[in-house]
């Protein structure tokens, strides 16, 4: 009796692979897996899945290579375009009633439009089933992780979304705040594309808190979680910047995000800083090594009466290779 979660984040094309067996992550296994250790050719079966496009389960009766019948049923998960980004796959007895399977939910990155696109499904993870809060599926890349207290291997995944490689993959966990207060711990599995279809990411979150439970975030062990900045105090972030993209995009605030600075926004607009200053902005990741650090004025959206409110901007490159586009910023309020 076990579940397996597999994605086919890749084109038609390309093979599927299996990530997840009983809430335990895997790394990428190839369903021939399946032949091995559980008796059974599903790849047929998978495969018509896969192209259906449909978020019908399917469940079927399937003779094993030991000659017992087992009893398969299939879940997919689609994407926000429709397509088929994964699939729960139950496999058991004929007498065994399929357990629930874990949540999942399918997300991608597009280069051209610097957005991210969820399901509401993705939404539902995190949320009560009366929460009728924000639940917009087109977000700037900062609105994606408004709800993620831990993410180590964040700036991997930037640069998959930013510089899309179709023979890449990432794969991490991470920790995300639950609307009714409790933690949880996610499974992330993306893949970039650059094809006809799509040109970013596409991704699959797993929730596997019944599992393993979420690590303490660096914050909390360092007792900062307590600490809150005033209305009007500095914010922390990180910002990316690239040759693929025409401005400088934050991709997530450090702690509390900043309540006078207008970021969410609801048609996931990415223009958080004055474009007369993106020049000088996007120059800092040419002339910034090492440990430097460099300030600069700038105006970012803000809640007067033109729209915009002048800041100061500290930046330094983010630690390892990826520092060449991804740097940290303190921003304080000038005027």
């Amino acid at each position: 009796m076990t579940w397996y979660f597999v994605e086919s984040l890749a084109r038609a094309s390309e093979p599927m692979t299996i990530i997840n067996k009983n809430g335990a992550p895997r790394e990428w296994i190839s369903l021939r897996s399946l032949h091995r250790h559980e008796a059974v050719d599903l790849d047929e079966l998978l495969e018509q899945v896969r192209n259906s496009r449909s978020g019908e389960a399917v469940q079927q009766v399937v003779r094993g290579r030991d000659g017992t019948d087992r009893l398969i049923r299939v879940v997919p998960v689609l994407g926000p375009e429709g397509d088929v980004y994964g699939m729960h796959v139950w496999i058991g007895g004929l007498e065994d009633e399929p357990t629930p399977h874990r949540p999942a939910a399918g997300m991608c990155f597009h280069l051209d439009t610097l957005q991210a696109q969820l399901t509401e499904e993705s939404w539902a993870m995190s949320n009560l089933p009366e929460d009728a809060g924000y639940h917009a599926t087109t977000l700037s890349p900062a609105e994606m992780f408004r709800r993620v207290v831990r993410y180590d291997a964040l700036p991997e995944v930037i640069a998959l979304g930013i510089g899309p490689d179709p023979a890449a993959i990432h794969d991490a966990t991470f920790t995300v705040l639950h609307n009714d207060g409790h933690l949880m711990l996610w499974q992330a599995a993306a893949r970039g594309r650059a094809d006809e279809q799509h040109t970013g990411m596409r991704g699959l979150n797993l929730d596997i808190t019944d599992f393993q439970a979420p690590p303490i975030s660096p914050l909390e062990a360092l007792g900062l979680n307590t600490e809150r900045p005033g209305s009007d105090g500095p914010a922390a972030a990180l910002l990316a910047s690239t040759e693929s993209i025409d401005r400088p995009v934050i991709t997530q605030w450090i702690g509390p995000a900043p309540k006078w600075i207008d970021w969410e926004r609801e048609t996931g607009d990415t223009v958080m800083f004055h474009p007369q200053d993106w020049a000088r902005i996007r120059e800092t990741f040419t002339t910034l090594e090492g440990e430097q650090e460099h300030t600069l004025t700038c105006r970012v959206r803000g809640f007067t009466e033109s729209g915009w409110q002048p800041v100061q901007m500290c930046s330094r490159r983010y630690p390892g290779e990826v520092g060449a586009n991804l740097h940290v910023v303190r921003i304080s309020k000038t005027e």
